[in-house]
């Protein structure tokens, strides 16, 4: 995601949960995304200029390797092809 950031100008924030950073990233994700106590991670949102979030994917608890496919097909979809709006 980072990469992906960097190319599209974006800023990137990530949540580190096994820091005091888990209390933001549990907020978030429990206001916005696939909440329960032991949530699956990562989790990714887009925020847009009028601060709305939009949860965008879960990994998958089968394993990195459906989680990196996952994070790779989202990158590939609508949601970060054509006209940028900033």
């Amino acid at each position: 995601m980072k990469k992906v950031a960097a190319e599209l100008n974006i800023p990137c924030v990530l949540h580190n949960i096994d820091t005091d950073d888990v209390k933001v990233a549990d907020e978030l994700v429990e206001k916005y995304g696939d909440w329960s106590p032991d949530y699956l991670i990562p989790q990714v949102f887009l925020e847009y200029e009028n601060r709305d979030f939009k949860h965008v994917l879960t990994g998958y608890s089968e394993g990195v390797p459906f989680t990196k496919r996952a994070v790779e097909n989202l990158v590939k979809s609508k949601l970060f092809q054509g006209p940028r709006v900033a």
